[in-house]
């Protein structure tokens, strides 16, 4: 069974379907990269919040009770905030190491198919190159044969 039964698709169509996948692999990198910059950057927001909070709870001496009680609750909600922050920075980690596997089998892939696209062309040049000098030698032959 030769080469050409085998195959749906010529190799050119699917390397640019792997070319596509590729890129919209790194796409989804870079979506995925910028949400964990965003994250990352909400939580040293609380973080700021917080020290900032506490900061004023250390400074000011004259409080009283209600005062005290909202900004203790204040803290612990951004506390709470904080740990919700650190599981999706946590979580989006992993999206983008994800990601980033995709788009290395994705580039690994490509790689393959544009190495099989080169030795095709090197076995057709080689093949091309078999036929004309064939070609060559039946003329020289022909013209040397005739009286």
């Amino acid at each position: 069974m030769n080469a050409g039964g085998r195959f749906r698709f010529s190799l050119e169509t699917v390397l640019k379907v792997k070319n596509l996948r590729e890129d919209q692999a790194r796409l989804e990198l870079s979506r995925a990269y910028s949400q964990l910059v965003r994250c990352r950057q909400a939580l040293a927001d609380t973080e700021a919040h917080i020290s900032e909070t506490l900061s004023h709870l250390n400074d000011s001496r004259n409080w009283r009770a209600s005062e005290y009680q909202m900004a203790f609750s204040y803290l612990e909600h951004l506390k709470l905030a904080r740990e919700g922050w650190q599981e999706r920075v946590a979580q989006e980690e992993k999206v983008v190491q994800e990601k980033t596997r995709v788009l290395e089998k994705c580039h690994q892939e490509r790689r393959l198919l544009e190495n099989l696209r080169g030795k095709k062309y090197l076995e057709f040049r080689r093949e091309l190159t078999k036929f004309l000098e064939s070609q060559n030698e039946a003329i020289v032959l022909a013209r040397w044969s005739r009286p």
